[in-house]
Formats: C-alpha cells, structure tokens, sequence
C-alpha cells in the first residue's frame, strides 16, 4: 500500500469548519420543521369542536356542528311555540264552551 499524498488529504480544520456548519443547517431546519407542525397543530386544534363525539377532529365538522346545534335550538323553539299556540286554541275553544 502506498502512503496518500499529503495533497488528497482534506485539511482537518477545514472538513470540522465544514461539518459545523452542515450540522448547523441540518439542526435549523429540524427546529423549522418542528414550529410548523407544532403550529399548524396547535391551530386546527384550536378550531376544532371536540363535542361531535365520535367524529374526527378535522375542522370542517366545527361549522357542520354549530349548523346542528343552531337547527336543534330553532326545533326546540318551534316546538315550544307550537305547544304554546296549541295551549292557547284549547283554552279559546274551552271559553267559547263556557259562554
């Protein structure tokens, strides 16, 4: 085997200096990676409703399910109107009977 050239041979101080600054690189870009996931999870989380039971957390079901709660409240309301017109036509008649 024969010795390698002193000029093939990479100067040491320069393949550190390099490799710091690889790994610099490397960890500025996990870091980026790490903010945003971080980020983008900590903001569809934020717009989720977590009160769909056994849906998923995608945010499209929140407007799906604040669209179901606003139908159920109007039902109850027209229920609730309608017991009360019907409460009122049976005391009508029940007057109209007594006179």
């Amino acid at each position: 085997m024969t010795a390698p050239d002193q000029a093939t041979i990479p100067d040491a101080d320069a393949r550190l200096k390099a490799q710091k600054r690889r790994n610099a690189w490397l960890a500025l870009a996990l870091v980026a990676f790490v903010l945003i996931v971080g980020v983008s999870t900590a903001l569809r989380i934020q717009e989720t409703d977590f009160s769909g039971g056994d849906r998923l957390y995608f945010s499209g079901y929140m407007d799906e399910a604040a669209s179901e709660k606003a139908d159920r409240e109007a039902q109850k309301r027209i229920a609730e109107r309608q017991a009360e017109q019907a409460e009122a036509a049976e005391s009508a008649i029940a007057e109209q009977g007594d006179e």
